[in-house]
């Protein structure tokens, strides 16, 4: 179908698992031809898949460590702007540099005093 954001050489693809699909039912027959599908570029489809995969395995990891709500979603918003953010048990590692401890606030971000730390601090 037509791209969402309107530009002219893109299009939206919507994918159904057909394993979750029990009936067909046709609505109306076309009979012109649909206009060529456009390519696909597959490896930036496999990125992303990767990408999403490792964002969901590190929401489950902070679900089955029995990180609070707080810490998840602060991860969450920390994530949205600085990629380089994971896990080290129940605590939140940015950048290589700053460290959050529960309970997640201010005064429990620890790291070398700079731009970084400042940073963090700022979005907690």
């Amino acid at each position: 179908c037509p791209s969402s954001s309107g530009k002219p050489n893109h299009a939206d693809i919507l994918l159904v698992n057909l394993q979750y699909v029990s009936e067909v039912e046709i609505i109306n027959d076309r009979t012109e031809t649909p206009p060529p599908l456009a390519s696909l570029n597959v490896s930036k489809l496999a990125n992303k898949a990767r990408t999403e995969k490792e964002e969901k395995m590190s929401q489950a990891y902070a679900i089955s460590a029995g990180v609070s709500l707080e810490g998840q979603q602060l991860f969450q918003t920390i994530h949205k702007t600085i990629k380089d953010c994971k896990w080290q048990e129940k605590n939140i590692v940015v950048m290589e540099e700053v460290v959050i401890a529960p309970p997640y606030q201010v005064e429990n971000c620890k790291g070398k005093e700079g731009s970084a730390l400042s940073h963090v601090r700022k979005i907690v």
